[in-house]
């Protein structure tokens, strides 16, 4: 908006595009109309529809792509994340963990008893992963994906978008700490303890479960930097 109070031609160009997704007429994935048909299905000009977009593609919106075209994208939190500075280290790692125990606690302790009998299938097809000899990438998408999926049960879309927001930064944090074939042994024994805890709906044994893996990997954090 300008300072007259009018909304300007690339703001408009913002508001349609997000009431659109708002609506569910636009979902991840899909791609928007050429640069012409959407300029003209708004009523803007090329220059302001490009600004409009330059502007989602920072909000982390829309994303273009070299000869295909530009599609909705959801990279709003993770942009957010890595705008305000927090790159791997060890002591952001630390920052990021504590972070965790204070969602992975408060949220195991709302779903313990939530769980229907289709999610405890997937939760210990991610488990039984760390039983068996994997390569690095598939132990990163098996623990990123347990835990992912726990907070997933809530529904709650903020407390998902603060999860989204440590995506990238739990990936690599992951890495570096998968390449100790002790740490993990950790993940294996700590995500059994989680599972076993959820499939007896014991919330006082799933709080100390997750806290205590969050305890073990904040003490491993130590040895990989």
């Amino acid at each position: 908006m300008n300072e007259t109070g009018r909304v300007s031609a690339s703001d408009l160009v913002v508001n349609n595009i997000r009431s659109k997704i708002q609506r569910g007429e636009l979902k991840v994935g899909d791609r928007l109309p050429v640069e012409a048909d959407l300029a003209k299905e708004l009523n803007v000009g090329r220059s302001s529809l490009r600004e409009g977009i330059k502007i989602l593609t920072a909000y982390g919106v829309v994303e273009s792509r070299q000869g295909e075209g530009t599609f909705i994208t959801d990279n709003v939190a993770r942009n957010f994340f890595e705008f305000m500075g927090f790159f791997p280290s060890k002591e952001n790692s630390e920052h990021l963990i504590e972070l965790r125990r204070v969602i992975e606690v408060g949220n195991i302790a709302a779903i313990y008893d939530r769980v229907t009998p289709e999610q405890y299938d997937e939760i210990e097809k991610l488990v039984n992963v760390f039983d068996e000899e994997h390569t690095i990438d598939e132990y990163v998408e098996a623990d990123y994906n347990f835990h992912n999926m726990l907070i997933e049960i809530t529904g709650n879309p903020m407390l998902i978008q603060v999860n989204n927001m440590i995506a990238q930064m739990r990936r690599d944090l992951l890495y570096r700490m998968f390449s100790h074939p002790e740490i993990i042994q950790d993940a294996r024994f700590s995500h059994h303890e989680i599972f076993n805890s959820l499939k007896a709906k014991d919330r006082n044994a799933c709080i100390s479960a997750v806290a205590d893996h969050i305890s073990t990997t904040r003490e491993r954090i130590k040895s990989v930097y």
